[in-house]
């Protein structure tokens, strides 16, 4: 991440002050990208944190993990419902994690594939499963796949975020534009903005999209 780190800084900081002001104030998350091998894993560990608080997540997630014991497609679709409930599982996440596990087994996403997609096609392939939106695909490709130009318009926090910082009546899409190539860089700095903002009650209630 050093390298492509460093040139996101140098990138972000000459074109807005905003951004050097935040490069100076925070740290991001490294965005390394996972092997392919890894792809599902990280795919499965999306779907279950789909609308759930960090904590509740990796409780349900933890619990998953010691039933299933080694996450591949097929001990994903060797397990049945009522097992997966009892981890936790909502009903309709058992069946996006059975549909993402079938589209591996059948060969519909193929990790070394979609390791060299661009990420329209990425976005295209992985939103063709049930259970994976937009918003879980772009995430995929910020922080399984450290795809440096990703954005991701419908997170509620980027947006806030960059309206916060520069205006309510800024467009998003406008702004963002002047931080390509390194738009996945930008979006951690606005997170990490967001998150450690001193909080208000009404601040509790932010969430992401569906998917």
């Amino acid at each position: 991440m050093g390298q492509h780190l460093a040139q996101a800084q140098a990138h972000l900081s000459a074109s807005s002050e905003v951004m050097a002001d935040l490069i100076s104030r925070f740290v991001p998350p490294p965005i390394d990208p996972k092997p392919p091998e890894l792809y599902f894993d990280v795919l499965v560990s999306s779907i279950i944190g789909q609308q759930l608080s960090v904590k509740a997540a990796d409780t349900i997630e933890a619990r998953f993990r010691t039933l299933a014991g080694e996450l591949n497609p097929q001990r994903i679709l060797e397990l049945g419902p009522p097992e997966m409930r009892e981890q936790g599982l909502s009903y309709s996440k058992i069946s996006y994690l059975h549909a993402l596990a079938d589209a591996f087994h059948q060969g519909s996403l193929e990790p070394h594939a979609l390791e060299t997609m661009p990420e329209a096609d990425i976005t295209a392939s992985l939103t063709a499963v049930k259970g994976i939106g937009l918003w879980t695909a772009e995430m995929f490709m910020i922080f399984g796949m450290g795809r440096p130009d990703v954005w991701s318009p419908g997170d509620l926090g980027l947006r806030k975020a960059l309206w916060a910082l520069f205006g309510e009546d800024a467009d998003l899409t406008e702004t963002s534009n002047d931080w390509a190539p390194y738009r996945s860089y930008a979006s951690l700095y606005l997170w990490k903005f967001w998150d450690e903002r001193p909080k208000t009650p009404k601040a509790a209630a932010q969430g992401n999209p569906t998917n």
